[in-house]
């Protein structure tokens, strides 16, 4: 076991005291704490390679992914990582989101980039403001990767938040660009932070989502030297109602998928499923920073978007490979199980699975294979 394995499992046994402090001691100690972790967590190659069986692979896009589950974009915020979760046996990977200039990511009341779990709710909160180190450094640090076959890398983008259209749309092709030119093997739109300006978490097909859309489409999409899947991520908070005109538009434009979705603000609506050990806690963090709610609360909502999705595209018929990929709740091979009954092969997770290297560290792949398996 690893230096950063005992942590995490000390650190997991220890998040049922959070509630016993004072929320806003509590929130201090763990974002701090968190980004400790995080720096050396990104850096712990495990010592062997754990190889999924053949069976649990999944085929999109003329990629393999050894495993329909992988690490959501909020996990490696300065695009390391890839060695970690490779060896572990993920089936893809994706680094952080980038933004076209650098951002140090959100500070407030001293405590920067603040983050919560709720450790009897399997959930948590955080707002941390997009931090990353722009397009051009992070695709160059994916650029010399090696890839693992079964382990597709990808990256994640954004406009630059606050920035003007007439300026932000021409720094998110040169992302696109520099993406492409760093060899990654498909690419996320980011679409659903609620934790910057500009971003609503929220999708909603109006004129500005539309011309974004429609620029990628005739800059970028139209003009692929390489088969280079795209696809747009968004928010499990997105109106079920929209999710049709959603993917329709993405399909006509295209697009080669849709990831359901993000974080949610919907902080009263999914209040009652916080455990009420973690409510005083909830109600401290939403009400002080906001934020984005993560984890077991997402669940339904994730499955029901995607449902809706997978509906939608049945109907369009599309004559190109569209995905729809889940994100919000997964955490388990059951989950991974509804994912499929609805008709979704790719999943991502985030607290789910930090939960589980708590418990099992490194084989946290190994561990929900096995648990597959049982379910067939």
């Amino acid at each position: 076991m690893t230096l950063v394995e005992y942590i995490a499992r000390f650190e997991q046994s220890l998040r049922s005291l959070v509630g016993a402090l004072p929320s806003s001691v509590s929130v201090r100690l763990f974002s701090a704490g968190r980004t400790a972790f995080a720096k050396r967590f990104a850096h712990d190659v495990p010592s062997k390679t754990y190889v999924p069986p053949a069976e649990s692979s999944v085929t999109a896009w003329g990629l393999r992914f050894q495993l329909p589950l992988w690490n959501a974009a909020g996990m490696f915020k300065k695009g390391e990582g890839y060695d970690v979760v490779s060896r572990q046996g993920a089936g893809g990977y994706v680094a952080g989101t980038t933004t076209s200039r650098v951002r140090a990511g959100n500070t407030r009341n001293g405590v920067t980039w603040p983050a919560i779990p709720y450790p009897h709710s399997h959930a948590g909160s955080n707002w941390m403001g997009l931090p990353n180190e722009g397009h051009a450094t992070v695709a160059r640090r994916l650029a010399s990767l090696q890839h693992v076959e079964g382990c597709p890398i990808g990256a994640s983008v954004s406009s630059e938040p606050g920035l003007e259209e007439a300026q932000a749309l021409p720094e998110l092709l040169d992302g696109l660009a520099m993406y492409a030119d760093a060899g990654v093997d498909y690419i996320e739109l980011n679409e659903s932070c609620p934790n910057v300006p500009g971003h609503h978490g929220v999708a909603v097909l109006d004129d500005a989502l539309l011309r974004r859309l429609d620029t990628i489409a005739v800059r970028f999409l139209a003009q692929r030297k390489r088969p280079l899947p795209v696809v747009a991520k968004l928010s499990t908070d997105t109106q079920l109602a929209q999710i049709p005109e959603l993917v329709q538009a993405l399909v006509e434009r295209g697009f080669d998928g849709i990831i359901l979705g993000n974080t949610s603000t919907r902080y009263a609506e999914l209040r009652p499923l916080i455990d009420e050990r973690d409510v005083e806690l909830f109600d401290h963090f939403t009400s002080t920073f906001g934020g984005g709610l993560s984890g077991a609360p997402l669940r339904n909502d994730s499955l029901l978007a995607c449902s809706t999705a997978v509906d939608a595209l049945k109907e369009l018929d599309p004559s190109h490979e569209f995905h729809v990929i889940r994100c919000g709740g997964v955490a388990t091979a059951d989950d991974i199980l509804a994912s499929r009954l609805i008709g979704v092969r790719l999943n991502q997770w985030y607290v789910g699975y930090f939960e589980a290297f708590g418990k099992v560290g490194h084989n946290v792949y190994g561990d929900v294979v096995s648990r597959m398996r049982d379910k067939r």
